[in-house]
């Protein structure tokens, strides 16, 4: 099998981010449980960080596999029976992190390559994606009458996803870090001796 074919096939790369961002949600929401303090809002948050991450590294293919598992999660879970509301999140859920992406792009703040990415950059980005994503789930939860009052889970929902952003940028820096000083430290024991 090619090596480059998951990346060059949408099909099979859909597939595998969806199984794999399913599982991580809901493994996350079984040990956040706790955390859930208002429907749809919890106060640590991961998979918010991995919706973002998602969209901005894999695009559509990425939204599809967020909108996707949220359409699972609110209809196996949250939302039991609620077809309308479930399809409404999910598509919101999706919506968010694009959105985000897009703006971020069409504004050349970040390049399609990602090669010029910087910290400051991803705190924005992951502020703008909070507000959005906290803003549209709570909307649509208190139009369909799931919520009652709409600002405590705002409020809830919006710190959930910025810690949980937070949270996931900051593990994958740290990651790209501790990559570069093992390629770094691979190259230079592959130097030759100073004479």
């Amino acid at each position: 099998m090619n090596a480059n074919l998951f990346w060059n096939n949408r099909g099979i790369t859909y597939v595998v981010l969806t199984l794999v961002f399913g599982t991580f949600y809901a493994l996350n929401n079984v040990v956040t449980a706790p955390l859930l303090l208002a429907p749809g809002a919890h106060l640590v948050h991961l998979p918010s960080g991995f919706k973002l991450l998602l969209v901005l590294v894999f695009g559509m293919v990425g939204a599809l596999s967020v909108f996707t598992v949220s359409l699972v999660a609110g209809l196996g879970f949250y939302f039991v029976g609620e077809l309308p509301l479930s399809i409404e999140l999910a598509i919101a859920n999706a919506i968010a992190p694009f959105l985000t992406v897009k703006f971020f792009l069409d504004q050349q703040l970040v390049q399609p390559d990602l090669n010029d990415l910087r910290p400051k950059v991803l705190a924005l980005m992951g502020l703008l994606y909070a507000v959005l994503n906290s803003a549209m789930n709570q909307l649509l939860l208190f139009w369909n009458h799931a919520i009652q009052n709409m600002v405590d889970g705002l409020m809830i929902m919006f710190t959930g996803d910025v810690l949980g952003v937070i949270l996931v940028l900051g593990l994958l820096r740290l990651a790209m870090r501790w990559a570069k000083r093992k390629m770094q430290a691979t190259e230079d024991s592959q130097l030759p001796p100073a004479p």
